[in-house]
């Protein structure tokens, strides 16, 4: 697939540019036509939801042309249980959306504001590769190569903002703000790629030396251009970096990869203790997960545990009446202290982490199903409150028939904010499909 990859990212360059030539410019359209790019499963979109009984799709055969992928165990829609159904149309939904806002140039529309109907400002480089991670992770689930190409068209793209070391041509790093988060990211988007060609992979370590160079013996990560460490705040910035290491030791296993991670592991421990945050947890437990899964160091597996214990503390049980609608969410931290404040799409990172909790039990010899039933319900839980925030076709019939199609599937941030943003998604369709493959139920 490797050469194959980069001709198929052609031809949809060139398949979209002459789409664009021929596009009739009216706005109007059949309101009984779904969105033609939508595949067989979910057509037509029916209207799943946590509160919602969604019609079987009559399609769930298997393309016998692609290989087997993880996904293919929940293609017999009307033998799963409902709630597994319903992530599994909410995911599919959302890689969807995804897939849709991807451009002929290769990146991601930042995102939409449906009450103005405008594009949104605020694009950013760690943005699109987050895309691209997302975009990545769907095509290694489900096996769809589509989105394996668009996801490859973002890398490349993003490649481009991402020079060589003129010093160090073995390094390469993002150019602008934020560099090790922006690395990491991006990284991460080349390792979760399904059979990426193999100049991409060597892509992927040079950003990996570059991050190499901002790991500390103390286990801290600091940009080595600038004078402060890059977790000095609270430990989020250094949860991408670890997890990138981790995936890159994955492709390309290397003992200092193993022991920058285990380094970095340690202090970020000691860190969480020092003052637990939420933020910080999500990538840090997919590094922590990878460690483990690849080395058995209970030490990684203890800290994912301590982790997913601490922040199932903070997740809305729903036993307020008036506080419903908050079930599955989560509180904040603010200076220390639990914040009883609507929780928004960081629920979906949140659910991602216990999702890769549950993945760490699964790898033990000797599995606590107690603690692991308890990190599925609350992921579980966590999704349920997540798909209250995608749009579908349920909650978006006050719109133009013409213009839901560019608003279903899509995820907006919380339940008072209904703006689109490809951060945004990306988290929840990256959550929901670790999910479906790390603990769902089938």
């Amino acid at each position: 697939m490797h050469s194959r990859l980069f001709l198929a990212a052609g031809l949809f360059a060139l398949a979209t540019a002459a789409a664009i030539l021929t596009h009739n410019p009216t706005r109007g359209q059949d309101p009984a036509a779904p969105p033609k790019d939508l595949p067989p499963a979910i057509l037509p979109a029916t209207p799943i939801g946590p509160t919602t009984k969604g019609v079987v799709p009559a399609t769930s055969a298997v393309s016998a042309a692609r290989k087997p992928a993880p996904f293919d165990r929940f293609r017999k829609y009307d033998e799963l249980p409902e709630l597994t159904r319903e992530l599994v149309f909410s995911t599919l939904r959302g890689m969807e959306w995804l897939s849709r806002l991807h451009q002929p140039n290769g990146r991601f529309v930042p995102g939409r504001n449906p009450a103005l109907d405008t594009i949104t400002d605020g694009d950013s480089f760690l943005h699109q590769a987050f895309g691209a991670f997302a975009l990545a992770r769907s095509a290694k689930v489900t096996g769809d190569e589509k989105y394996a190409v668009r996801a490859a068209q973002t890398i490349l793209s993003l490649l481009a903002e991402a020079p060589k070391d003129a010093s160090n041509p073995t390094l390469r790093a993002p150019t602008g703000s934020n560099r090790v988060t922006a690395a990491a990211f991006l990284a991460m988007a080349i390792y979760e790629l399904p059979d990426a060609a193999t100049e991409l992979m060597t892509s992927g370590e040079e950003l990996s030396q570059f991050l190499k160079t901002c790991c500390q013996p103390d286990g801290s990560v600091r940009c080595p251009t600038a004078g402060e460490p890059a977790d000095a705040a609270d430990g989020e910035s250094c949860g991408p970096t670890l997890a990138a290491l981790a995936m890159s030791n994955r492709a390309a296993p290397a003992k200092w990869k193993q022991e920058a991670v285990a380094q970095g592991l340690a202090y970020s421990r000691k860190v969480f203790r020092t003052g637990p945050n939420p933020h910080m947890i999500p990538w840090l437990t997919v590094a922590a997960a990878e460690a483990h899964n690849q080395t058995k160091d209970l030490a990684a597996a203890e800290f994912v545990f301590e982790m997913a214990d601490w922040l199932s503390k903070l997740q809305y049980e729903g036993a307020d009446r008036h506080r419903a609608a908050w079930r599955g969410g989560f509180a904040s931290v603010a200076d220390g202290k639990v914040a009883q404040v609507a929780p928004t799409i960081e629920t979906a990172s949140y659910a991602m982490a216990l999702a890769d909790a549950c993945r760490t039990i699964r790898q033990m010899p000797s599995p606590d199903l107690g603690r692991y039933e308890r990190y599925q319900a609350a992921a579980a839980r966590a999704l349920q409150f997540v798909t209250t925030l995608q749009y579908g076709e349920e909650n978006t019939q006050h719109f133009a028939a013409h213009y839901r199609p560019a608003l279903v599937g899509g995820f907006h941030p919380s339940a008072s904010d209904g703006t689109l943003r490809v951060e945004h998604s990306a988290a929840a369709v990256a959550s929901l499909s670790e999910f479906l493959v790390a603990c769902a139920d089938r």
